[in-house]
């Protein structure tokens, strides 16, 4: 009797699943910063998820990019925090008051764990294309990255400096 011989998943696929997973998320955290920029009512925030979203579109082009040189299409993708994450920004829009400082104050902290995730699952993804020595693939991921860590470091800005005061 021969023994069944199991393909044991290695790094490089731990990698692209990763990148699948997160081309995934930034996909559907595009539609959420649409419907996140009609809720917002701060326009600070609502340039800032404008311009979320175009960088979003940035790291989509990056993460397509990254999965040609794979022959990946990013289609086996799908992370279930996406899923939680657009249900409670659509719960948030649908249960806070319009155009309340309020909502806005519950945006911000919703946009920031989203950005966290991202910022998590970019480092880990630069981290393994390091490992695995895909240099080019790293500096692209690094590049998402830092707009992410940027992005994150603005919010808080626009909280400390406009959200959170107005709706002391």
């Amino acid at each position: 009797m021969m023994k069944e011989i199991r393909k044991r998943p290695g790094l490089e696929d731990f990698f692209l699943n990763g990148l699948e997973d997160i081309y995934h998320a930034e996909r559907n955290f595009m539609k959420c910063f649409a419907a996140l920029g009609i809720a917002a009512a701060h326009e600070a925030l609502m340039e800032v998820l404008m311009v979320n979203m175009q960088t979003t579109e940035k790291h989509l082009g990056h993460l397509s990019a990254i999965m040609e040189r794979f022959d990946r299409d990013g289609s086996h993708g799908k992370c279930e925090i996406v899923g939680c994450l657009t249900e409670k920004a659509a719960e948030m829009i649908r249960d806070l008051e319009t155009g309340s400082p309020l909502r806005d104050v519950a945006l911000i902290c919703l946009i920031q764990i989203i950005q966290h995730y991202k910022i998590a699952c970019y480092g880990n993804l630069m981290s393994l294309a390091t490992e695995l020595q895909h240099h080019k693939v790293k500096i692209l991921l690094e590049e998402c990255l830092l707009d992410e860590k940027r992005t994150d470091l603005y919010l808080t800005e626009i909280a400390r400096n406009f959200i959170n005061p107005a709706a002391k």
